[in-house]
């Protein structure tokens, strides 16, 4: 994501959209009765019952309705329009959906811009500068592919070695030999500079060994980096991204930092210290007992929570945006969406 304008005094920014996760990140910080403006298709009809034809509009929008559509890459902002031109291939106050891509240059309008807000956003063009970076969690029967992206972590599908000790030695040496091959596959189409191969026991020594002896080490274009988990599960790499050697390496520390502040929460809660949910959370920030607030994306549109963070904001306190959909954000939708410490 660019950032082309930023007018504070007049409550508008410019975007550039550049990735998928651009999308996701405008879909957390764009809410109901915002403005959004940008090029767009309508059909327009020169008499009744003609068929009509498409025409280029650049519309201004008044938010109704957002919905993020990862299979297409688009985000859809539906509400009816407020500006438009050219003024004939339009008709204000009807409804329209702006269909964003990547690509795709957006203004957003608000009332009064949060600086929590403008951390996402800047965060957003922080992650886009940054490679993504790749793992590969293994044990002795299986392999599962991951992306850590700028919204969290993706997982792929699990891939199977097929071996088995009813196998004669050849049949075992051939079938290895195939799953190895699958796995440096994977990982050539990884599109990242630096790929993780971590998991419990000698697996991912075995494989490095393979990579290294057959050549294919020297082949890749990437940088391989192996360390050790406990399983090859979706726990492993989650347990994988908060260690701190990872921590060296990681292009992107968003969802380790996530990991680290939902730590510390969960320890003061047992011991206390910690408040989650409205009334507590607004309690504890008139009794000036909060130091961070954690908070869902999915919540920031909520007038409650609003109202909540906007105070925190006035008493400097720092304020964290959570990824809902990811595991940390999981976590905390248990506690309210919001929660302090």
């Amino acid at each position: 994501m660019r950032i082309i304008k930023f007018n504070e005094n007049e409550g508008r920014i410019i975007l550039k959209v550049e990735t998928l996760e651009d999308l996701w990140t405008i879909q957390r910080i764009l809410f109901v009765g915002d403005l959004a403006k940008s090029k767009s298709l309508r059909k327009f009809k020169t008499a009744e019952g003609d068929k009509g034809e498409m025409k280029e509009v650049m519309v201004l929008l008044n938010v109704e309705k957002i919905e993020l559509d990862k299979n297409s890459e688009r985000l859809r902002i539906m509400g009816k329009i407020v500006e438009g031109k050219p003024l004939e291939y339009i008709r204000l106050n009807s409804y329209h959906t702006l269909n964003v891509a990547p690509g795709d240059i957006l203004e957003i309008r608000k009332n009064e811009w949060h600086s929590y807000i403008i951390d996402v956003i800047k965060n957003a063009v922080s992650y886009t500068k940054k490679p993504k970076l790749g793992i590969i969690a293994i044990d002795d029967e299986k392999a599962l592919p991951a992306y850590l992206l700028g919204y969290g972590i993706e997982f792929k599908n699990e891939v199977y070695n097929g071996l088995s000790k009813r196998m004669s030695q050849k049949e075992f040496r051939e079938q290895e030999d195939k799953y190895n091959a699958e796995l440096f596959s994977i990982i050539s189409n990884m599109d990242v500079n630096t790929v993780i191969i971590a998991g419990p026991g000698f697996t991912k020594d075995n494989l490095k060994k393979y990579f290294d002896d057959s050549g294919m080490t020297k082949k890749l274009d990437k940088r391989l980096v192996y360390m050790s988990t406990s399983n090859a599960e979706r726990s492993g790499i989650y347990e994988l991204i908060k260690s701190d050697d990872v921590a060296k390496i990681l292009h992107s520390e968003r969802i380790r930092q996530e990991f680290l502040y939902m730590d510390i929460f969960l320890k003061g809660l047992s011991a206390g210290r910690s408040k989650h949910g409205a009334e507590k959370v607004d309690e504890a920030i008139k009794n000036f007992d909060v130091e961070t607030i954690i908070v869902n994306d999915s919540v920031l549109s909520d007038k409650r929570i609003q109202e909540i963070l906007e105070e925190a904001e006035q008493a400097r306190i720092r304020i964290e945006v959570f990824n809902s959909d990811d595991e940390v954000g999981r976590q905390l939708h248990f506690f309210n969406d919001l929660a302090c410490f």
